[in-house]
C-alpha cells in the first residue's frame, strides 16, 4: 500500500491548521488590545471671537411728548348767535380765513345811531367855531371904538356914558367869545364820544367774525349756524401747521447738567420715517418737577407731512455720559445662569498631556497631511454686562480685549471641554452631495 498521498494530506491539514491558530491568535490579540483613546469625550464644535472694543456713549431712554409749536382754542369773546361757519373738522385753514360769524344786526343800528351823533357832534363844531369868529369880530370892534372914544374924551367930544358903553360892549363882546370856546370844547367833546362809541360798535362786530391767526389744522367741529354762543364758549382747536415740531422730555436732575441747547440727540418712533431722527435741543426748563425731580428739556424735530400730532410719545435717547472704549462681545457668546453671566474663554490645549493618537488606516495620508486647528480647552468666566447693542452685549468686567471666546455653539460647553473651531466633521457633506448630484 502507498502510503505517500495520506502524508501530503496529513502534512497540508496541519499547516491550515497552524496558519489559522495564528491568524485566530493575531486578531484576538488585535481586539483585546488597549485602546488609547477610549474613555475620551468627542470635541465640541463652535465658532469662536475675538474680544474686542469699540467706543460706546452710554444713553437714558426716555419718552418725549410731541408739543405744537403754537396751539389755541377759538373761543369767543362776546355772545351772539352763529351766522356761518366756514371749516371743517380737521380741516387745513389759512393764516387769516374766517371761521365763524355772529349775528350783527343789533350792533350795526347801534353803530348806524352812533355815527349820526358823531355828524351831529361834527356839525356842532362847525356852529361853534363860526361863533367863536363873529365874537371875535365884534371884540375887535369894540376894543377900535374903546380905544377911539378913550382918546377922543381928553378932546371933550365924546361923553363919559359913551365911553361907558364901550367899555360894556367890549366885556360883553369877550363874554360871547368865551362862550363860544367853552361851546367848540363841548362840541369836541361830543364829538370824540361819539367817535369812541363808534370805535367801540366796530370793536364788537369785528369780534363777531373770528379768524385763523395761523395756518392750521382744525380740530372736530362742535358750532353750527344758529347756534348761542355764550360768551368764552371754545369753538375749535387750532394746532399749527410747521415743518418742525416741539419734542418735550424729562431727564433726572442728575443728568440734567449734561443736556444743553443746542444738543442733538437721537430720537426713535416709526412715525419718524427712519429708525432713528437727529433732533435739536432748543430750550431747558428753569425749574425741577419737585414730584419727579425731572428737568423738562424742549427740542425739536422734523415734521414732514405733518405726521407728527400734539400728544404722541416719541423714544428719546440722550447721552448720559461721553463716548470711551467698551469691551464688547457677540450676543450668543453669553450665556445666562441662575449663578451670574458667564462666558466660555477658549485658550491652546496641552497636547503633552494627551494620549498619542492611533495609527491612521491603511491607504488614509501620512499624519501631518491635513491637520485642522488645534484643539482648545474651555474655561468659565463670569461677566458684568452692560447695554445691549443688539447682536452685541458690552461686557464691563471679566473679559479683556485679544481673548478668544466661543460664540455660536456655547450652549453646548461645560468648564474644561474640548473645543475645536467650526462645524462639526460631516455636516456640510449632505449639501455637497446634493449639489454633486444637480
Amino acid at each position: 500500500m502507498n502510503k505517500a498521498p495520506f502524508i501530503a494530506g496529513v502534512a497540508t491539514l496541519a499547516g491550515l491548521v497552524v496558519v489559522g491558530g495564528a491568524v485566530a491568535a493575531f486578531k484576538y490579540k488585535q481586539m483585546h488590545a488597549p485602546n488609547p483613546m477610549a474613555g475620551m469625550v468627542p470635541p465640541q464644535f463652535v465658532s469662536t471671537a475675538v474680544v474686542k472694543s469699540t467706543p460706546w456713549q452710554p444713553r437714558s431712554r426716555l419718552v418725549g411728548t410731541v408739543v405744537a409749536v403754537r396751539n389755541v382754542a377759538l373761543a369767543n369773546e362776546v355772545v351772539g348767535v352763529v351766522n356761518s361757519v366756514g371749516f371743517d373738522s380737521g380741516a387745513t385753514v389759512e393764516a387769516g380765513q374766517v371761521l365763524v360769524n355772529l349775528s350783527t344786526e343789533t350792533e350795526k343800528a347801534d353803530l348806524a345811531a352812533a355815527q349820526a351823533a358823531l355828524r351831529l357832534a361834527e356839525s356842532n363844531i362847525e356852529v361853534s367855531q363860526a361863533e367863536i369868529k363873529i365874537a371875535e369880530s365884534s371884540l375887535d370892534l369894540a376894543k377900535t371904538t374903546l380905544k377911539r372914544y378913550e382918546s377922543a374924551v381928553t378932546a371933550s367930544s365924546v361923553s363919559q356914558s359913551d365911553l361907558d358903553k364901550a367899555k360894556s360892549e367890549v366885556e360883553r363882546s369877550a363874554a360871547a367869545l368865551d362862550r363860544a370856546n367853552s361851546s367848540l370844547a363841548k362840541s369836541k367833546a361830543e364829538r370824540d364820544q361819539s367817535a369812541a362809541r363808534v370805535a367801540q360798535i366796530e370793536t364788537v362786530i369785528a369780534k363777531k367774525t373770528l379768524k385763523a391767526p395761523f395756518k392750521a389744522r382744525a380740530g372736530m367741529r362742535t358750532v353750527h349756524p344758529g347756534q348761542y354762543l355764550a360768551e368764552g364758549t371754545t369753538i375749535v382747536s387750532l394746532t399749527e401747521l410747521t415743518d418742525d415740531i416741539y419734542l418735550d422730555f424729562a431727564v433726572p436732575q442728575e443728568q440734567a447738567a449734561r443736556v444743553s441747547p443746542g444738543m442733538v440727540v437721537t430720537a426713535k418712533s416709526e412715525m419718524l420715517g427712519t429708525d432713528e431722527a437727529k433732533i435739536t435741543v432748543v430750550s431747558i426748563d428753569a425749574t425741577v418737577n419737585p414730584v419727579t425731580r425731572n428737568v423738562r428739556v424742549r427740542s425739536s424735530v422734523p415734521n414732514p407731512g405733518y405726521k407728527l400730532k400734539p400728544g404722541m410719545f416719541i423714544d428719546v435717547e440722550v447721552p448720559t455720559e461721553a463716548a470711551k472704549p467698551y469691551v464688547v462681545v457677540p450676543a450668543t457668546a453669553v450665556r445666562r445662569a441662575s449663578f451670574g453671566d458667564h462666558v466660555f474663554v477658549l485658550s491652546p490645549m496641552d497636547m503633552s498631556k494627551m494620549p498619542p493618537p492611533p495609527p491612521p488606516p491603511p491607504g488614509s495620508p501620512p499624519p501631518g497631511a491635513q491637520q485642522g486647528p488645534p484643539p482648545m480647552t474651555a474655561t468659565m468666566r463670569k461677566v458684568t454686562l452692560g447695554a445691549n447693542l443688539g447682536d452685541s452685549i458690552i461686557v464691563l468686567d471679566g473679559l479683556k480685549e485679544g481673548e478668544m471666546i466661543a460664540a455660536d455653539g456655547a450652549f453646548k460647553l461645560y468648564e474644561g471641554a474640548m473645543v475645536m473651531e467650526g462645524p462639526p466633521p460631516g455636516a456640510g457633506q449632505g449639501t455637497q452631495t446634493a449639489d454633486a448630484g444637480k
